[in-house]
């Protein structure tokens, strides 16, 4: 005789009606958002900080005469220059000119380990502590890159703050949409403050020119981990796939208490408990942990395949957004100005999504996103090679910029799309191979961003 489960039609029938009668989105999924969001703006520091560290001089001191880039590769005598930035200190220029950006492919490479280590180990251990090693991951790789004593140790260092930052990513947006009813779940990749910490790095850039202290400065909002920590639950959606009832009931009356909402009673939460867990071994068993091995093995085609759709959207908008990222240093103009107008690009595009897939599916609008930025970016082909960059700098610059806008949409809405495409036992490994994609885009966009410097010092050898 086969055992059912049988729930009262009175109360709560799955997870998503005991979140409406939580309150739905109330004030504690404001306050989620707010205080893992919060940690997008250090994110934002330590990902795009090498623009302002790896800055060449525009002019160099050789035994006392003033030279430029292209002079200072022919100095034969002591050549020095303000340390404000890893070139000048380390002397980063012609044969050593690729280290730079070849550094932030480090960085970028970075992002692939920390996006595969960490939602590995956010669907093992659970979304939280995941979460906030990725943080602390950050923290120290920023620190050893303050006081780092070459490039190699530099390098080191950059490559942590990448796997920081890629796992606090990935994790962060899988970690916010567990507490999300459906309506709400596209706010969790739009509302972050990644586009308003761009642009306030340029200011704080500006007014802390050296590298080393402006990555000390940068590193400050990560103080408040401590303070954050306690306040922020386990996922109630982790906790139920893996039938941590007792835990569960604690989270969900966490919930209840700040959304001034009754709490659930405990049967309910029991009997639903059993019912996404049908075939849950004792708790003395130890249950086998998935891999992305498994994952890749797996006899569900479908899951299959909607990994390998993404993970080619996310490495395409990723060369996009990396790219014009890192390549703002080559474009004409004021570079702090330029950094304000990309950030704020972001931040627009990243809201915009919130309209624009409440009105299209996420997959027409990360079609038609990346569609259109293609076309910038075809449009931007076209300008440098039949108009002359010097005279038409705005031209390239607001081609670049609305190429950037698109693929700022691409990214909330493909975020989004991958969060709901997986179930919640391999939703974290499914959201980590899309990250890997978008850290080989990095790798990428980042050599395509020193391409860029190699040509502006073609140019000026030739003139």
């Amino acid at each position: 005789m086969t055992n059912t489960i049988q729930i009262s039609n009175t109360g709560p029938q799955n997870f998503e009606e005991i979140l409406d009668n939580l309150g739905g989105f109330g004030r504690f999924q404001i306050l989620i958002l707010i205080l893992l969001l919060f940690f997008e703006i250090p994110s934002a520091y330590i990902v795009f900080i090498q623009i302002f560290a790896g800055i060449p001089p525009k002019f160099w001191n050789c035994d006392g005469e003033v030279v430029d880039k292209v002079g200072a590769c022919g100095c034969n005598g002591t050549l020095e220059a303000p340390s404000t930035s890893i070139v000048a200190e380390w002397h980063l220029i012609c044969e050593s000119a690729w280290i730079p950006d070849f550094i932030t492919s480090i960085q970028m490479a970075g992002m692939l380990f920390g996006n595969l280590y960490a939602t590995q180990t956010s669907d093992w251990y659970g979304r939280k502590y995941s979460t906030f090693s990725t943080i602390l991951v950050c923290a120290l790789g920023s620190a050893v890159a303050a006081v780092a004593p070459n490039p190699y140790i530099y390098a080191v260092a950059r490559f942590f703050c990448g796997a920081g930052f890629s796992g606090y990513l990935s994790i962060s947006a899988i970690y916010t949409i567990e507490f999300m009813p459906t309506k709400w779940r596209m706010l969790c990749g739009a509302v972050g403050p990644f586009g308003e910490a761009t642009m306030s790095l340029a200011l704080i850039a500006y007014y802390i020119p050296t590298w080393r202290y402006l990555t000390w400065a940068t590193m400050t909002p990560l103080l408040l981990t401590p303070l954050i920590f306690p306040f922020v639950p386990e996922s109630p959606r982790w906790l139920l796939q893996k039938g941590k009832t007792d835990d569960l009931v604690k989270v969900l009356t966490y919930i209840a208490k700040i959304n001034k909402c009754p709490p659930i009673e405990l049967e309910t939460i029991e009997k639903i408990v059993a019912k996404a867990n049908p075939t849950r071994k004792p708790t003395d068993v130890k249950e086998p942990r998935l891999n992305f091995f498994d994952f890749a093995k797996s006899k569900n085609k479908e899951i299959r395949m909607k990994a390998i759709c993404l993970m080619a959207i996310f490495f395409a908008f990723s060369i996009i957004y990396f790219g014009l990222s890192f390549n703002i240093k080559n474009m004409n103009g004021n570079l702090y100005w330029n950094l304000v107008f990309l950030g704020f690009v972001d931040s627009v595009g990243f809201k915009m999504a919130i309209f624009v897939m409440g009105r299209l599916s996420r997959r027409l609008a990360v079609f038609l996103s990346m569609t259109i930025g293609v076309f910038f970016l075809v449009v931007l082909a076209i300008f440098q090679l039949t108009l002359d960059v010097s005279e038409f700098s705005t031209l390239f610059l607001v081609a670049a910029l609305l190429g950037k806008f698109s693929s700022a949409i691409t990214r909330s809405a493909a975020r989004a799309l991958a969060g709901e495409s997986f179930p919640t036992s391999v939703r974290a490994m499914g959201s980590g191979l899309c990250g890997a994609s978008t850290a080989f885009g990095g790798v990428v966009g980042a050599q395509l961003a020193y391409f860029g410097t190699s040509m502006i010092l073609v140019c000026s050898e030739s003139i």
